[in-house]
């Protein structure tokens, strides 16, 4: 299993925006099947499983986690990502970047809810 992970700061309140995603879970992966694993509202935590037709063909598991906490000063949040993916061969290579372009929508659409929550 690989990991990519990261994090961003948002200005917009940890329940705010944790429940704006939730709300929109499907938002930013209009054409991939993702079915919600499981969701800790208590902890704001949010973990995806991913498939669809590209995914498939290359993966056995791709999983995605968010978790948004309330930074220190109360000003705002830190959203911290995490995406778990298995090839289905060691072998396979990845000539389309699935996984880099689902970290950058991902990314991007966390970027964009936290904006439109600012209006």
């Amino acid at each position: 299993m690989e990991v990519s992970s990261g994090d961003l700061e948002v200005k917009s309140p940890a329940v705010k925006f944790f429940r704006s995603v939730t709300d929109d879970i499907n938002g930013p992966f209009d054409n991939i099947e993702d079915k919600m694993e499981t969701m800790n509202l208590e902890d704001r935590t949010l973990t995806m499983r991913m498939s669809g037709c590209l995914i498939s063909e290359s993966y056995k598991t791709v999983k995605a986690t968010i978790t948004v906490s309330p930074k220190e000063d109360g000003e705002g949040s830190r959203v911290a990502w995490r995406v778990e993916f298995e090839k289905i061969r060691h072998d396979i290579e990845d000539p389309l970047l699935i996984i880099d372009t689902l970290i950058d929508v991902l990314v991007n659409y966390l970027k964009e809810t936290d904006g439109n929550l600012l209006q």
